[in-house]
Parts: structure tokens; sequence; C-alpha cells
């Protein structure tokens, strides 16, 4: 199994997707709803949702940085571009796919439990508007701690002796190939030596 720390940092953003779901139903239970609950569901699923879908399926993010913080690509050692071509070569778009319906089918039983959320949000400003604003941007966050990992998984995997076999990724189409998208960090973790 591979370890790198980046990988396992964002498997144990996991951990944070039954608060960041609590929080959406809270946000759900903001104010009068929309009359036609149907499409206000649809819009978070367009606008929160389909965003990552895309992103994840077409063109992933660089795994090596934390929330809005990236390691330039120029900064990665080679280790961590042939695990990026690993990553390239393994991933596979059908559990993004079938994380973003299980996604759906998480919101949609959210949305009809909300009701029971309206006790904590009777504390909150009642503009329904803002409840369904942070109900996007919650949902994007949940959809953001989920893909990513399901795009390492198949990578996690693959033994250590494995990927130092590959070739590392060119340095110059790190940028093409990934969402490079953040400010610029240098390596939270030193660099693994292996015997």
């Amino acid at each position: 199994m591979l370890f790198e720390p980046y990988f396992w940092l964002h498997i144990a953003g996991l951990a944070l997707l039954p608060l960041v779901w609590a929080l959406l139903a809270i946000a759900l239970a903001v104010g009068i709803p929309f009359p036609v609950a149907n499409l206000e569901l649809g819009l978070i699923i367009l606008l929160g949702g389909m965003p990552v879908w895309i992103l994840q399926i077409l063109r992933p993010w660089q795994p090596f940085g934390l929330a809005f913080l990236q390691i330039p690509p120029e900064q990665l050692d080679e280790r961590q571009r042939q695990i990026l071509r690993l990553v390239q070569g393994t991933r596979q778009p059908v559990f993004n796919v079938l994380g973003a319906i299980a996604m759906v089918i998480l919101l949609w039983q959210v949305a009809h439990y909300a009701p029971l959320a309206i006790g904590v949000a009777a504390m909150l400003p009642q503009w329904h508007i803002l409840g369904f604003g942070a109900a996007i941007v919650l949902f994007f966050f949940s959809n953001v701690l989920f893909q990513i990992p399901l795009t390492l998984l198949p990578a996690l995997l693959i033994s250590e002796k494995t990927v130092q076999e590959i070739d590392p990724h060119p340095t110059v189409s790190v940028r093409r190939d990934f969402a490079c998208w953040g400010f610029p960090l240098g390596q939270l973790f030193p660099p693994r030596r292996l015997p």
C-alpha cells in the first residue's frame, strides 16, 4: 500500500463530512423555503456539485496541498511527480460518477430531514437566500472532501516498489493535466526517503 502523507490527509478529511452535512441541514432549514423545493435542490446540485464533478473527471486536483494551498509543480520532488503519474494512470472516473450519484441521493435525504434542524436554524437570521447560499458552498465543500479521495483511492492500493519504477510526471505538464489552483505552499511534510 502506498504511503503518501498528503493522500492520507485527504482521506482523513472524510471525517469532516458529517459536520459539513449537519451544517448543510441547518442551512436548508433557515427561513421560508422557496416554493419549488426541487428547483432549489437542482440549483444546489448545479452550482455546488457539477463544477467539482466535472473537474475531477476531466482534470483532477493536484493532491499535494491542503485546502486552498498547493505545492507549485516546480517544487514537487521526483517521488511526488512519480505519484502524479500513478494517479493519472490509475484514476477511475466511474468512482467519481458513482460518488456524485451518492452525493445527490444524500443531499435529497438531508433536504428531506432539514426541517428537524429548525430549532438550531431559528438562532440565525431568517433570510432563506443566505441559507441557500450557505447550502451551495457546503455542498461544494462536501463534494471536494469526497471526490478527491475517490480519485486517489486506486493509487493508494499500489505498492511502494511500483511507485519507484514509474517515470516521473513531467513538471511542464503538471498544470495541464491537474488543477493546480491555490496559493503556493512549501512542503508540509519532509520528503520520504525509501531504503
